[in-house]
């Protein structure tokens, strides 16, 4: 099939480049980000996560889907209570506040490259 037009593009493919670069951590970190959202019991950002890592097999990204999912796993990680974290690292173990503000920093910056 011929197409009448050619896909919009935005300015230089950065969006792309941004979606590109969000999939390729998450290959590498999203086995521990996906731990913490279940150990968070964070559904809406779990299944973000998912589509995520459905995205990952595209060629080109959509970078629409991938900027969404980041803001979903984002908002639910910013929006963890002190209290509630604190009682799940002395349950764990270990200090869960770490992963969130370390996987929140990340998040935050890939979002940054969408800008």
């Amino acid at each position: 099939m011929f197409m009448k037009h050619a896909p919009r593009t935005d300015d230089g493919g950065a969006s792309c480049a941004a979606a590109l670069a969000a999939l390729d951590f998450l290959r590498r970190h999203g086995g521990g980000l996906c731990d913490l959202l279940g150990l968070l019991a964070e559904e809406t950002a779990f299944d973000a996560l998912c589509e995520l890592h459905a995205q990952s097999g595209a060629l080109l990204p959509d970078a629409c889907v991938v900027q969404r999912g980041l803001r979903q796993i984002h908002a639910a990680l910013a929006a963890q209570e002190t209290c509630a974290i604190d009682a799940l690292s002395v349950r764990k173990g270990y200090c869960v506040d770490t992963s969130v503000r370390w996987y929140g920093a990340r998040v935050s910056d890939l979002l940054g490259a969408f800008r």
